[in-house]
């Protein structure tokens, strides 16, 4: 007898399955509904799951000896040592015949099975077979159940059995069948079990039942339960859940809960419970335990709820938010607590210095009132207070502290308090260069937190470690550090640490020379407008780099690094700015002790574009030896370069800078210093540039660096107008004096994006003065074209060669005279095109010599203007040209990713760009890489509400891509 066949539009009906699976502990189960209700489907869906043989009495008819072999023929789906033929005769009855299969089923028998008798009710009253019946469901084996399916009233007597009735029933009454057969204490029991959800056998016992073990495993083999984490199934647990609800069960569950550290439960119990004050002491006591095992939701959706009458609370609900990234929200919550307690000083003082506020993290721990007994909490503050004094350049008041708070850890215990006092020793060793000592108490601070099972302190002891290694020792080691202290934090749903970490991540990679990296992961953060601008330097893109770098310096309590790079970026430009600027950088870093490399080499190189050796060898020297004490192979490497720009034995110098570039694994640090070597000695100039420019870094800007230091001179008229804006005479700067007005350069400018086109006066007239209409513009524009002609003043030109030529209507640029970048640019870039279009072979060798021309947006330092604005967007159009006229022609796979990658650039939302990134990553082997720009894609055709034209790139829905990263 085989079981039905079930239908491919099978109704899913998991609630009367489960209360089968909690009927079928009983020996004997009786399924009785009428015709139409289901229950033969419904039960052989169920069957098909489990070790069940299916018999259909209907079948058989009234006969026993073919009910008999039926049976047998059933029995041996799941038992097939049975022998096939059981009886050839039925002379001695149906009580032999069961005697006989249940004496073969003890023999055979060794783990349960279910017994399905379809049609059961046929038998008639009195048969044979159904005495047969009969007899298996009284004294059958006991690993045997019988299920009987009947329409109507059977006719034989089943025993003990479980009845499920379905005609004019629904399936709780079902389930209720199924409960009505336990005793009252054990419908307590599951009725606890199924208003806590999923409970421990600890947990059972706490709530007051006794020889609840035996109990609940009892429940489990009657189906009521699953474990081993005990829960009630449907539709029991509904049936259940509707008696009314004792909060008290909850309340005994959440202290229980809470002694055992699973605080966050304890919390949903409370707030299930509506026990309010309750959840308001457990949130003052717990908030921490609950945020650091990454249930900061939970205390957010509890706070929602509450009433807030103590000021404690926002104390509470601003450290949530924290650790959120709603700085500003959390912010707001601090003050509103109002106290100066030590908790609340940690707490503020933490989120002011992770917002770049130092200075008033400093305020709130001198207002702080310290309790005469030692707490974490104090212990906490001293630690993080070590590093914001150290920051302001209290160094005696930041060692102090760090005694207080070992003191304080010493009198609390336990490892947490251990833990942050040894991140303080370690955080003054890593200000003072001393590596050794800063690993060693790192690692203490590290194996402490993780014993203490605190993961929150172990991420915030790891980051600040990583942003030491970032920047100097380990950049390499630093990234390593990151990316597992981001990954943990998101496992752990720790999310507020994020933007500290992205930012150490860019640091790390800007010193790597992984520009395009080191970008994304700064972002828009104002945090990270240096890191920015550093890439922007390093590039050769001054004009960016300045933008970004005017906004940081106006930033409150600003870093030593930003004057620092801000001297070396204008030095070319503004060589008195840039000696202020140097020499404070200089004076700060003194004080600090903080950035003391990085500013020392700034007022060298800018004192080599000065003229004044001394000062550059010394600063060499110096920052020198700084750099190896402290491990810092980029400040070292950039140390012997400034160095070699004083030195007779210039070549050597740049040689072993080249190696340590090497060693800290910075390839466009060491192709810099060989395009220096080659420039020294004259070999293969052009070779080491291109290698340069295969990095996406200029090789013709002059700022105070090692290329902007030996670059060669020229005796042409140079306006530079691409990646940032400079007039150059001889290949020297125009003296900022010489302009005596902005207006002069804006007049310059305008004439640039001219491209050597006559501009009406006119029309000039109305850009530099849009607002004033009196006859006095035409004398302003006529002394604006006076000082033109003298910045542009060579000597030695012939007397009738004009670099600016002026009539009555009209001014432009004699571009005979004039090397205008933009203009050359534009020019190279149609040609190249026009090549391209016609098919000519020479197309590739002009597009590459377009894409060298192009060395940033026009002037981006006018953002707004929109004369400029037109400009920038024909430029960057011809350039997205040239880059898809060469992502067509190259057959290099790697050089095909680098032009897309600068398509990318210009235009994110560039929906085939993306793929054929993608695709080109794919070809070159570059995978791990090509599935994150596939990722990368898709987040962006997101953002602007577009539907991805190629969503299965990987063979993978957009979904499955994105969770595989």
């Amino acid at each position: 007898m085989l079981q039905p066949a079930l239908s491919a539009r099978l109704v899913d009906r998991p609630a009367l399955i489960a209360t089968l699976d909690a009927a079928s502990a009983h020996e004997v189960v009786v399924v009785k509904a009428g015709p139409g209700w289901g229950k033969t489907t419904s039960v052989a869906a169920w069957a098909a799951t489990r070790r069940a043989c299916w018999l259909n009495a209907a079948d058989a008819g009234t006969s026993l000896e073919r009910l008999a072999r039926g049976l047998v023929r059933a029995l041996r789906q799941r038992l097939p040592r049975l022998p096939a033929e059981l009886v050839t005769t039925t002379a001695q009855g149906a009580d032999t015949v069961a005697t006989l299969i249940r004496g073969l089923l003890d023999v055979h028998l060794d783990e349960p099975v279910v017994l399905v008798v379809d049609d059961a009710g046929v038998l008639p009253e009195g048969s044979g077979s159904a005495r047969l019946i009969e007899s298996l469901c009284l004294g059958g084996p006991e690993l045997l159940s019988v299920v009987l399916l009947t329409r109507g009233e059977l006719g034989f007597d089943p025993g003990p059995a479980v009845v499920l009735t379905g005609e004019g029933h629904s399936e709780d009454e079902l389930a209720a069948s199924v409960l009505a057969a336990e005793p009252e204490e054990n419908r307590e029991l599951l009725r606890a079990i199924a208003t806590l959800g999923r409970v421990s056998t600890a947990l059972c016992v706490a709530l007051g039942f006794t020889d609840v073990r035996e109990t609940l495993r009892g429940l489990a083999r009657r189906g009521l339960l699953t474990g081993p984490d005990w829960s009630v199934p449907e539709p029991i647990a509904e049936l259940v859940r509707r008696d009314t609800e004792d909060p008290e069960i909850r309340v005994k569950a959440a202290v229980f809960c809470e002694r055992t550290g699973a605080h966050a439960e304890a919390l949903r119990h409370l707030v299930a419970a509506r026990k309010w004050d309750l959840v308001a002491q457990l949130l003052l006591r717990r908030d921490e335990r609950i945020v650091a095992g990454g249930d900061t939701d939970a205390v957010l959706a509890a706070l929602e709820q509450l009433e807030i009458d103590d000021s404690r609370l926002y104390l509470v609900w601003g450290f949530a938010l924290q650790h959120k990234g709603d700085w500003l929200g959390s912010l707001h919550c601090y003050e509103q607590a109002g106290e100066r307690t030590v908790r609340s000083s940690w707490r503020m003082g933490q989120l002011h210095a992770l917002t770049g506020q130092t200075d008033k993290a400093v305020e709130v721990f001198e207002r702080t009132v310290f309790d005469d007994v030692a707490s974490l909490d104090e212990v906490r503050l001293l630690s993080l207070a070590v590093r914001w004094f150290r920051e302001t350049g209290r160094h005696e008041k930041a060692r102090e502290l760090a005694g207080r708070c070992a003191e304080a850890a010493r009198r609390c215990g336990g490892h947490s308090a251990l833990a942050w006092s040894s991140r303080a020793c370690g955080l003054l060793a890593g200000f003072d260069g001393d590596r050794a000592a800063f690993e060693m108490h790192y690692r203490q601070a590290v194996d402490r937190a993780r014993r203490a099972g605190c993961r929150m302190l172990e991420l915030t002891i790891r980051s600040e470690r990583a942003w030491f290694l970032a920047g100097e020792a380990g950049p390499a080691q630093a990234l390593a550090e990151i990316d597992e202290v981001l990954v943990l934090g998101r496992q752990a749903g720790l999310t507020g640490h994020e933007p500290d970490c992205l930012g150490i991540r860019a640091l790390a990679a800007v010193r790597l020379g992984r520009f395009d990296e080191a970008l994304r992961d700064a972002g828009q953060c104002p945090r990270h407008l240096v890191i920015r601008a550093e890439v922007h330097r390093r590039r050769g893109e001054p004009g960016q780099a300045q933008a970004l770098l005017d906004e940081a310096l106006a930033l409150p309590g600003a870093d030593p690094l930003v004057g620092a790079t801000l001297a070396r970026v204008v030095a070319a430009e503004d060589l008195d700015r840039a000696r202020q600027l140097a020499e404070q950088a200089v004076a700060t870093s003194q004080v600090l002790r903080l950035r003391e490399v990085p500013a020392l080499l700034a007022r060298g190189w800018v004192a080599v574009l000065a003229g004044d050796r001394e000062t550059a060898r010394a600063d060499a020297a110096t920052a020198r030896a700084l750099a190896g004490r402290r491990g810092d192979k980029a400040g070292l490497a950039d140390a012997l370069q400034l160095a070699a720009a004083t030195s007779a034995d210039r070549k050597a110098l740049l040689a072993e800078a080249v190696m340590v570039w090497r060693a800290a694994d910075d390839p466009v640090g060491a192709a810099t210093a060989e395009l220096a070597v080659a420039r020294l000695t004259g070999v293969d100039v052009a070779g080491f540039e291109k290698a340069v420019h295969a990095h996406g870094v200029r090789t013709d800007v002059s700022m105070a660096d090692v290329l902007g230091a030996g670059a060669p001179r020229s005796a042409r008229i140079v306006v530079r107008t691409l990646g940032g804006f400079q007039v150059l005479r001889d290949g020297v700067p125009v003296p900022s004096a010489l302009w005596q007005s902005k207006k002069a350069r804006d007049l310059l400018k305008i004439l640039a994006g001219n491209s050597g086109r006559p501009v009406p006066r006119p029309q000039l007239v109305e850009l530099l003065w849009p607002d004033d209409l009196s006859a006095r513009t035409a004398n302003r524009l006529s002394v604006l074209l006076s000082t033109l002609r003298t910045v542009l003043c060579v000597p030695g030109l012939p007397a009738d060669a004009e670099p600016l030529v002026a009539d009555r209507v009209t001014v432009s640029l004699d571009l005979s005279l004039v090397d205008l970048d933009v203009a050359a640019f534009l020019g190279a870039a149609s040609t190249a095109l026009v090549a391209h279009r016609r098919g000519d072979q020479a197309a590739m060798p002009l597009l590459i010599a377009a894409d060298e021309l192009y060395l940033g947006e026009f002037l981006a330092e006018e953002p707004y203007e929109q004369w400029a604005i037109q400009v920038r967007e024909e430029v960057r159009g011809r350039y997205t040209a040239v880059l898809r006229a060469l992502v067509q022609l190259v057959r290099d796979p790697d050089q095909r990713v680098g032009y897309l990658i600068r398509m990318l650039e210009l235009d994110r939302y560039d929906e085939g760009a993306h793929v054929r990134l993608v695709r080109a990553l794919r070809a070159a082997g570059r995978h791990g890489e090509a599935r994150r720009r596939y990722q990368v894609y898709l987040e962006q055709m997101r953002e602007i509400g577009v539907p991805p034209t190629e969503p299965d790139l990987f063979g993978s829905t957009p979904s499955d891509v994105l969770r595989a990263g």
